[in-house]
């Protein structure tokens, strides 16, 4: 998230407590073509257990998900289906991808992608979690079959800003997308057209004038 916030790189690591906010502008193509320019607000919620509980007040109203995981580290990967089944659970109905719902957009990054030499997550196997995790609802059980598309998956790198920028714009891409969606499944109130105010003074002067000179 630094990295694509200010295109900088530190190697010293800080214990997220509750959760941090960055915002940055970038521009995106709809699916129509048209070009947009969003500000991306983007959370980074804690990722230890003793301040788990601080960051999911952040989750509504959010119209991505980042799940991240360490390449060199196979329990994180594991741990993106605690973190995916909270999220969906805490934002709610609409993106759970239940009852013919449009799925919550969720973006996969394996990070540390640098160091390599110290891999212990292959790319197939994060890969296939994409396509398990597509196809599974928030209680675990399967979505009726494999037809729904892949959580989108990069490997990245902080340290080398590798796929980043292409990361967080698919990210800000989903994000547009489903914000259209919700508009178009919110159902608008029927606001009846405004007409000009009827000047009552007005009418009895014409119609006086209209009747000509009257007398009592």
């Amino acid at each position: 998230m630094n990295r694509y916030s200010t295109g900088k790189f530190t190697g010293q690591y800080k214990a997220t407590i509750g959760a941090d906010f960055v915002t940055k502008e970038t521009i995106i193509s709809d699916a129509y073509g048209q070009r947009h320019l969003v500000t991306l607000q983007i959370w980074d919620t804690a990722g230890q257990e003793r301040f788990q509980s601080l960051g999911v007040g952040f989750y509504r109203g959010a119209d991505c998900c980042v799940l991240v995981y360490d390449i060199t580290d196979p329990h994180s990967l594991d741990n993106l289906n605690h973190w995916r089944g909270e999220f969906l659970q805490q934002v709610g109905g609409i993106g759970s991808g239940l009852g013919g719902e449009a799925p919550f957009p969720f973006v996969v990054l394996g990070n540390k992608s640098d160091k390599e030499q110290n891999r212990r997550i292959p790319l197939q196997r994060a890969e296939d979690w994409c396509v398990q995790a597509a196809n599974t609802n928030v209680a675990g059980g399967l979505m009726g079959g494999s037809g729904n598309m892949p959580l989108q998956h990069y490997e990245t790198s902080a340290k080398t800003a590798l796929n980043v920028d292409e990361a967080f714009h698919e990210v800000a891409r989903l994000a547009l997308q489903y914000e259209d969606y919700k508009k178009r499944s919110t159902p608008q109130l029927f606001v009846p057209p405004t007409q000009d105010p009827i000047d009552l003074r007005r009418q009895a002067s014409s119609s006086s004038y209209d009747n000509g000179p009257s007398c009592c």
